[in-house]
């Protein structure tokens, strides 16, 4: 039987499904979550090690682990969170595994020295999407230390991708007519959140009576502050989330500094029917709706421009099925090398 494990070496405290329905949560740890639920459903038996964890849980059919009980299973492959250190570790634990690092960051070009390090079993690296692939392969590959390491005979990497998954679901939240003068921003507030509120004041100016809403997935604290038409919501539960999504005008996303490798917020955002107003950085055009298109993010003018087309006309976007769990199933189980069930 097909026995599959994941292993979070990093996350500071156990999470599961009633986390995923009752709190906010990262987009990391949800997609986890959501994977391993769809490759259940595909006659895997899944496991999910999380270290910070202290009692066996099992939900849905996944058994969630701590430490303490990591022997209690024999994986047929084994999934490491971010962390390659782990991968030594792990691998001697599951001498018959075969072992993935799931990377969610981009990465410097030193971080082709890994290529170095002698594991005891080979490793393919997953990426979030094509261009987050690309971006490490060209990272490993490629760059003035990956050339070096190749043309003295250190083995490639074998790197690949897998999309996040976005609940069907989603689209039910759609609504008919939107707050055409409410904003959202959903993500973290290290990924460009000082440069929004910058942008807003700016855009005040114009459009007086927009608000922006200010969400937070809750793994980092932002420091809110007294600013006019900025409302503050904190870290929400991503249901009630989406619904204020779903009501916008737009999800204000025109950031420059921080490149997604996947972005949960352009696919969640476009299932339940609402564009993202975004510069081309990172997956940014990958993950989007076809007709959400994208904007210069260094360009104030260009983006109350934007905003004002879509006052009068907003883009029809949707949920797209690459994202489906027939679609993230497949993906997966091609990089297993399996074939998919139907």
């Amino acid at each position: 039987m097909l026995c599959t494990l994941f292993i979070d070496t990093t996350f500071p405290i156990p999470y599961d499904f009633d986390t995923l329905s009752n709190q906010a949560m990262g987009g990391t740890e949800s997609s986890i979550l959501r994977t391993a639920l769809i490759l259940s459903q595909q006659k895997h038996q899944v496991f999910i090690l999380q270290h910070s964890r202290q009692q066996k849980l099992t939900q849905k059919g996944i058994s969630f682990l701590g430490p303490e009980q990591s022997q209690e299973v024999t994986p047929t492959h084994v999934i490491i969170l971010r962390k390659w250190p782990a991968l030594k570790t792990y691998q001697k634990h599951y001498p018959l595994a075969q072992f993935y690092l799931w990377l969610h960051t981009y990465k410097k070009p030193e971080f082709a020295l890994k290529r170095l390090f002698n594991l005891p079993k080979s490793v393919t690296l997953i990426g979030n999407s094509a261009t987050h692939q690309q971006h490490l392969d060209d990272c490993l590959h490629y760059h003035f230390i990956g050339r070096f390491l190749s043309m003295v005979g250190i083995k490639k990497i074998k790197i690949t991708f897998a999309y996040n998954p976005i609940p069907r679901f989603w689209t039910t939240l759609r609504v008919n007519a939107k707050n055409n003068h409410q904003l959202i921003f959903i993500s973290a507030p290290n990924k460009g959140l000082s440069q929004v509120l910058d942008y807003f004041k700016t855009i005040k100016e114009q459009l007086p009576d927009m608000t922006l809403l200010v969400a937070n997935p809750g793994y980092r604290e932002d420091k809110q502050m007294n600013m006019e038409g900025v409302v503050w919501l904190g870290a929400l539960p991503q249901k009630e989330l989406l619904e204020k999504v779903a009501k916008s005008l737009c999800v204000f996303y025109p950031q420059t500094t921080f490149a997604e490798t996947f972005g949960l917020i352009y696919a969640e955002a476009n299932a339940v029917g609402t564009a993202v107003l975004a510069h081309n950085i990172g997956s940014a055009k990958e993950i989007l709706h076809p007709n959400n298109p994208l904007i210069d993010g260094h360009d104030i003018d260009a983006i109350i421009t934007q905003l004002k087309q879509w006052l009068d006309q907003l883009p029809e976007v949707a949920y797209r099925d690459i994202f489906d769990d027939q679609s993230i199933a497949r993906q997966w189980h091609s990089i297993f090398g399996l074939e998919i069930n139907r």
